[in-house]
């Protein structure tokens, strides 16, 4: 299987995020882990071969700022992990202007736009990789809660579909939707069954699986395929 050797984790300061930078770089990844701020929570800062850098999902100039600090085709993967579950009611008709706009811009609009800025500093083979969700399936949505929520991931799996055939595919990188699974996080609970480091280690797996095999697939952290 091939190694990640050098790889960005967007949003890294804490949960699945930080658990996938340092898993990576325990691995033998050099990991450029990208955070709000240099704050307690944020990833063994400039140990364990990782480097902080400082980013702003929502900002496009922090986009630029990353864009412009590395060489081109100089990853094997860029690993976008962005998640806020939105405001609590979970109605649509409840839902103001601002609490979407923020819900979606965040967690579908955001990554897509930042992975488009940084595609050149992925190889040819390498792997853009977006934390999705289960839930953002259509067709395994089965209960019809979270529906905000489901529906920013779903924004961000068909958007990834048209980055993935209009810039990544042509251009030999693949790119992953994929779900961690129900991970004890601050949005997962205790009462999940996977450890973060448990969701990590196979969606690390799932990774390097794909490198050099250029797709657009939507799977889980086992690998699993799920429907769109």
């Amino acid at each position: 299987m091939p190694k990640i050797q050098r790889a960005i984790v967007v949003g890294a300061s804490r949960g699945l995020g930080r658990a996938l930078a340092e898993t990576l770089a325990d691995r033998g990844s050099q990991v450029v882990a990208t955070v709000r701020s240099n704050r307690p929570t944020d990833p063994r800062p400039g140990a364990g071969g990782i480097e902080p850098f400082a980013l702003d999902l929502d900002h496009a100039a922090d986009h630029d700022r990353l864009a412009a600090a590395f060489p081109a085709g100089h990853f094997d993967l860029l690993f976008v992990n962005a998640g806020v579950s939105g405001p609590d009611h979970q109605r649509a008709e409840q839902a103001s202007v601002e609490e979407v706009g923020a819900l979606f811009t965040t967690n579908a609009v955001s990554p897509i736009a930042l992975a488009r800025r940084a595609l050149p500093l992925v190889r040819p083979g390498g792997v853009v990789a977006f934390m999705s969700s289960r839930m953002g399936s259509v067709g395994l949505n089965d209960d019809g809660a979270l529906e905000l929520y489901r529906a920013s991931k779903a924004a961000l799996n068909s958007l990834s579909r048209s980055f993935a055939v209009k810039e990544a595919l042509p251009a030999g990188r693949g790119v992953l939707v994929l779900h961690p699974g129900w991970v004890q996080t601050d949005m997962g609970g205790t009462d999940a069954p996977l450890t973060a480091l448990e969701s990590v280690s196979g969606l690390c797996d799932v990774i390097a699986a794909a490198l050099d095999h250029p797709a657009h697939a939507f799977r889980d952290y086992r690998g699993i395929e799920l429907d769109w």
